[in-house]
């Protein structure tokens, strides 16, 4: 998941961003981002774009774990905003137009995305899997790539080249 930064400081109320303005530099001093970070969403819980950004935070630094908190609640914000379910297995292609390019329904889609990918990566296949086939389910062009993560997933992490015939 990936936002504009402008969008994101608009978005933001100021004592939020003052909070923030000690992260300025997250994946160089995550000592200073995270504790930030960590205030902003105390202040402000419901903020997309701050969870977004704690997402990425804790994505990129391979702390999977503590990302997927925020990616469920950027499913829960989106899925508000979108007039859904807040349970993403009550959701289907009737629940909202998800061939919208429109913010929430992206939000929603790679958020719930978001989700399927850390719980895969941390090993998590049985929980992974009926996540992303929803996400394959509601995004009819594939543009997230769900159903090649999930095949990757069905072969047990064997490329689809591998015949599993290593020798020559």
């Amino acid at each position: 998941m990936t936002f504009d930064i402008d969008a994101f400081k608009a978005d933001m109320p100021a004592d939020v961003l003052a909070i923030l303005d000690s992260a300025d530099a997250p994946y160089s001093r995550p000592e200073a981002a995270e504790p930030a970070l960590q205030a902003a969403v105390q202040k402000a819980p419901d903020n997309l774009a701050l969870r977004i950004a704690s997402y990425a935070f804790y994505f990129y630094a391979n702390r999977l774990h503590e990302a997927i908190p925020h990616a469920e609640a950027c499913l829960a914000i989106a899925a508000r905003a979108l007039g859904v379910a807040e349970d993403w297995r009550l959701v289907d292609r009737s629940s909202a137009d998800f061939s919208d390019p429109a913010r929430p329904q992206r939000v929603y889609l790679k958020s719930l995305f978001a989700l399927g990918f850390c719980r895969a990566r941390l090993g998590d296949v049985e929980t992974a899997l009926p996540i992303l086939h929803k996400v394959a389910s509601l995004d009819a062009k594939d543009e997230l790539g769900s159903k090649t993560l999930i095949g990757f997933l069905q072969r047990g992490g064997a490329s689809a080249e591998s015949d599993g015939d290593d020798e020559d």
